[in-house]
């Protein structure tokens, strides 16, 4: 599968906030990264230039594979951007808090106050950011010319508690002070050029919004992309603040396989589109549910070929064709042991029957989230219909009806 994974992180760029997930997307992408070094003065109208000769480039050697598009914060603006001016080809965005709006936030305040202050206060500005965001910097872990690399720094970053502060104190050290005072006032620029032409926008898009987000108003720009692009899903994440993906216990790929994000076509197959989970994604999709096999602590048996029946799932094949009944008796929770059993003993992965209402919102109403499914989405859950249970039965699945 040749898509692309683009990312620029809100303001500094150096490629931090996407470093925790490249090993897993490269189970199912191409990851390309967009680098803006420290020194350089692109504008912001270059920037969009620059990505979407990249997407058109690879749009023309595989035009009907989807391109797909991570961008955080600054980077959600230049996805947009690109998207906006590009809307025959078929695009992917995934937006974790993207600064399209900065009015009455806390980066418009910093902004502002850097375009006034005298150029002697300038290096202040680092320690302005710690406290808008609520979280005092800690002391430097890496300085540049003093010999500690950027990987030194990551690997810093990265070693015990991850917090937002250990992020602000490797962007002091990257960053000098003029390259973000330059970041801030390029910020600025994205964000009135992207509110002006979300109107062209036609990608799928998922918004990934921060609840405890001190830096810009997530949770409500959230909204107003839901209701402004045609095709927009939003994913809550109300104890996560801005930078998102750096958050030890953030997932990117169960977020993108539990909202049925990921395709390899124009159209999502839902047979044919689906990754199976590896040991630690299953696990911690299965946490929250492992109660269950202690409250209903089922007996499980099975009947081998030569007709003797015998505890356990030994009798099952380990390949199919294979279809299961539930009984239903519990509105399918007393299923829960028997797919983690399955999974845990044969690493056989139970693809679900499942009623529509999981995969789609017909209308706004009382329903429940969509994203009450994604666990459900993520271990293979389809919806109901004859040709899925006759694609499932051809590609030798499991099925549980």
């Amino acid at each position: 599968m040749h898509n692309i994974a683009e990312k620029a992180i809100w303001i500094d760029g150096v490629g931090l906030g996407l470093i925790k997930h490249h090993k897993r997307l490269g189970r199912i992408f191409n990851t390309w990264c967009l680098h803006v070094p420290v020194t350089d003065r692109t504008s912001f109208s270059d920037l969009v230039y620059l990505v979407e000769a990249t997407v058109r480039s690879e749009h023309h050697h595989a035009p009907r594979r989807p391109i797909y598009l991570l961008g955080e914060s600054f980077g959600g603006c230049l996805a947009l951007a690109v998207a906006a001016r590009n809307p025959h080809i078929d695009l992917a965005l995934i937006l974790a808090n993207p600064a399209t709006r900065l009015r009455e936030s806390q980066l418009e305040n910093l902004i502002t106050l850097s375009e006034v202050i005298p150029e002697q206060l300038h290096p202040s500005m680092v320690k302005l950011l710690s406290v808008t965001t609520g979280v005092p910097a800690r002391v430097a872990v890496a300085i540049p010319g003093s010999g500690h690399p950027l990987q030194q720094a990551v690997a810093e970053l990265f070693r015990g508690d991850v917090a937002f502060s250990s992020y602000l104190s490797v962007l002091a050290d990257v960053l000098p002070v003029e390259t973000l005072i330059w970041r801030l006032k390029i910020l600025k620029s994205a964000a009135s050029f992207v509110s002006s032409r979300l109107h062209a926008v036609r990608a799928q898009t998922l918004v990934l919004s921060s609840g405890k987000d001190h830096l810009i108003p997530s949770p409500e720009e959230s909204e107003k992309l839901r209701k402004m692009l045609p095709n927009c899903e939003i994913r809550r994440f109300n104890n996560s603040g801005h930078a998102l993906l750096l958050e030890a216990d953030f997932n990117l790929i169960t977020v993108i396989m539990g909202t049925n994000f990921y395709r390899r076509g124009r159209h999502l197959d839902f047979v044919r589109d689906f990754v199976p989970p590896n040991t630690s994604e299953f696990d911690s999709v299965y946490q929250p549910y492992r109660w269950m096999e202690v409250a209903f602590n089922p007996v499980m048996i099975s009947t081998l070929e030569s007709g003797n029946i015998v505890r356990g799932l030994t009798g099952i094949p380990s390949e199919g064709p294979v279809l299961l009944v539930g009984y239903h008796m519990m509105l399918g929770l007393e299923l829960v042991p028997l797919v983690s059993r399955l999974w845990n003993e044969h690493k056989i992965v139970l693809r679900g029957i499942a009623h529509p209402l999981m995969f789609k919102r017909l209308r706004e109403g009382k329903m429940p989230v969509l994203s009450m499914h994604d666990d459900y989405r993520f271990m293979g859950a389809v919806p109901v219909s004859a040709t899925n249970f006759y694609k499932l039965l051809s590609s030798k699945s499991h099925v549980l009806l």
